[in-house]
């Protein structure tokens, strides 16, 4: 199961909450398993799930018709589903007896979407089925038009309903078993593609060309790529996207490579030259090393954002690279690209619902983070590396293995 459930019910409890709804396709996918299409595509088309605060009750799914089929075929692991959206264009012969569970699923989705016209309809079928009409709601606000946060407060004015959105980050901090499996092969999907990068990258190529073998690659097996930034030559300054601008012996490239998988996230970069690099190179690019490997000593269960920022920075400075004054040492990952907290940077302090006042929060174990130092000089070039981590118990341990060492292209 993706959702932390334990961990869901002790906040639920702290914050004295009755429920919670989550809208956003992350918070979706959390609560229930389902991986859809409509919602991803289509912002007038929403889905949403329902958790109650007793502990042995399952999770609600409030289903937008247009995804009937995905679950249908990929099921989740809510305990009731409700679709919406009025008589699907689908004929069911008279008579008709399923022959499997997707299309069992199928008519008993395409049944009920019949029965409720729209998400309000649905919605409040099974937050009463639940019997809640009275008490605190969390209510996911990102992904909720206000016109229907109003009518919910018109529908059940015994509740009392708030923006929930935050409590849905801390909630999903802590990663459960699945998640990371989850993780890992979004990953995997990442370094498959990115090995093929390396094993074809040459001199002559455009940087789009290096894009389309990334893209070909990561869409084989089924991930939707978030982006590719490659960038070459004085271009690798910094996070640029790809041109039509060609590799050259001398250059130096950097790429950074984000895609989403089942949902899940992965997110990387590394970098290297085009022949050897030259002394300037060489030197800037092992004080990033050498930083960035100080700043893995400093993680474990307890140790904050800001910790692991500092002795990145102060690493690459007093490695030989002094120039460096990056405003971050990396960030979350999940069901987002980031998540809480949004980046591991000096202290950020908040004044927000079911956010702690302060971004310096003691990362929990099996939270999972990616370390990352982008640098480089304009009209010279830089420098890339990334990858993801596990926080344990007495330090870290990788979702993947990753090799990141600078790469040289043979010319």
């Amino acid at each position: 199961m993706l959702l932390n459930k334990d961990r869901a019910l002790a906040l639920m409890e702290e914050h004295d909450l009755t429920a919670i709804i989550g809208t956003t396709l992350e918070n979706v996918t959390y609560l229930t398993g389902h991986v859809g299409w409509a919602q991803r595509v289509y912002r007038s088309l929403q889905s949403y799930a329902v958790m109650t605060n007793i502990p042995e009750a399952g999770t609600d799914l409030i289903l937008t018709r247009s995804d009937n089929t995905y679950y249908s075929a990929y099921a989740g692991y809510p305990e009731r589903v409700y679709s919406y959206g009025g008589t699907a264009a689908v004929i069911f012969p008279e008579g008709f007896t399923p022959a499997n569970d997707e299309q069992r699923r199928f008519r008993e989705l395409t049944e009920s979407g019949a029965q409720h016209k729209t998400i309000l309809d649905a919605l409040l079928v099974a937050l009463k089925a639940r019997g809640i009409t009275r008490g605190r709601i969390a209510l996911d606000n990102d992904g909720c038009p206000p016109a229907l946060f109003d009518s919910l407060k018109k529908a059940l004015p015994e509740c009392e309903f708030m923006p929930g959105a935050n409590l849905f980050l801390m909630i999903r901090l802590v990663k459960t078993p699945e998640e990371l499996d989850r993780l890992r092969a979004a990953a995997q999907v990442n370094e498959d593609a990115i090995s093929e990068v390396f094993a074809n990258l040459r001199p002559g190529m455009s940087e789009n060309d290096v894009a389309a073998i990334w893209r070909e690659n990561v869409a084989r097996p089924g991930a939707m790529w978030h982006w590719f930034h490659f960038n070459s030559g004085p271009r690798s300054a910094f996070i640029f996207p790809p041109t039509d601008r060609k590799l050259e012996r001398g250059d130096l490239f950097m790429f950074d490579a984000g895609l989403f998988f089942k949902n899940y996230n992965a997110d990387t970069g590394s970098c290297g030259s085009i022949g050897e690099p030259n002394e300037k190179a060489q030197r800037e690019w092992n004080a990033v090393e050498t930083g960035f490997y100080e700043s893995l000593k400093v993680i474990k269960e307890g140790c904050t954002g800001q910790q692991i920022f500092r002795a990145l920075s102060k690493g690459i400075q007093e490695a030989g690279f002094p120039e460096f004054d990056s405003p971050f040492a990396g960030h979350t990952v999940g069901l987002e690209a980031r998540e809480f907290p949004f980046i591991l940077s000096s202290e950020v302090k908040y004044d927000q619902p079911f956010l702690p006042a302060s971004s310096e929060i003691p990362l929990p174990e099996n939270s999972v983070i990616n370390i990352e130092a982008p640098v480089g000089t304009v009209g010279f070039g830089g420098y890339q590396i990334e990858y993801s981590v596990i926080v344990k118990k007495d330090g870290w341990e990788h979702l993947i293995p990753q090799d990141r060492h600078f790469r040289v292209i043979e010319v």
